[in-house]
């Protein structure tokens, strides 16, 4: 059991965000499959009170679907007290990325509506207690469908 910190998201920043539309994708009324990947990175600053972490979202291969997006989103947290060293890759894997991906998610739907799409939408159930903690989905494998 992880003795539990205080911590406060101390800044969120947009560190990228690229949008582009294929326009050679052939126009359909179906549902396109879309391929995406979920990365994320952490670490923690000497004392253990300053953790930097970023999430980066990726579509998969631009020639294979109607638009490319890569967004990624950068913050830093404070805690009081510091986690203990071996309690940190719980605070990179689960409680980091839950305090993050709402905005991420949100970006993302927005950019797509935005873009002339029907909003992508990531599902939130990454988070889940038995989902796995590094989330690094394999290239061409559809995850989220559009």
């Amino acid at each position: 059991m992880y003795h539990q910190s205080q911590m406060e998201m101390v800044q969120l920043k947009l560190v990228k965000s690229v949008f582009t539309v294929n326009p050679a994708y052939p126009a359909s009324e179906d549902r396109i499959p879309i391929v995406v990947s979920l990365k994320n990175n952490g670490e923690f600053f000497d004392d253990g009170r300053l953790a930097r972490f970023a999430q980066q979202f990726i579509t998969g291969n631009p020639d294979r679907s109607p638009f490319f997006l890569d967004v990624e989103f950068a913050a830093v947290f404070a805690l009081d007290p510091p986690p203990l060293p071996l309690e940190r890759p719980y605070y990179v894997q689960k409680a980091f990325p839950r305090l993050v991906f709402p905005h991420l998610r949100e970006y993302v739907a927005e950019t797509t509506r935005r873009g002339g799409f029907t909003p992508l939408v990531v599902n939130q159930n990454l988070f889940d207690e038995d989902a796995e903690p590094e989330i690094d989905l394999l290239p061409d494998q559809p995850k989220w469908i559009h």
